[in-house]
């Protein structure tokens, strides 16, 4: 691991190295501002509760976008019907572009 030309000390020299860097404290990470909103804690545990979805198979497959949409209107009735068909129109687009 640490043989560098077949040198004892050299190996000593990469132990040491391999100690101090195990021992440093985590450096903290720099979280861009525009992203704040996905470390939170409430944010972190419906991530969570997903991957627990997705691991259970609680999920549906669709089709079609207007599937997707019709479900989504039925499941809440206070979403406007505006915003779901402008989600709709973005996503065909997002569909075509790729």
């Amino acid at each position: 691991m640490f043989d560098r030309f077949g040198n004892p000390l050299w190996d000593l020299i990469g132990l040491i190295d391999a100690i101090v860097f195990a021992f440093q404290p985590p450096r903290p990470r720099r979280i861009n501002p525009k992203d704040a909103w996905f470390h939170t804690a409430e944010w972190q545990r419906a991530e969570r509760d997903a991957e627990d979805d997705l691991r259970a198979g609680r999920y549906e497959d669709f089709a079609d976008i207007d599937g997707l949409i019709a479900v989504l209107k039925q499941n809440d009735p206070t979403t406007r019907l505006d915003q779901a068909d402008r989600v709709a129109t973005a996503l065909r687009r997002f569909r075509r572009w790729r």
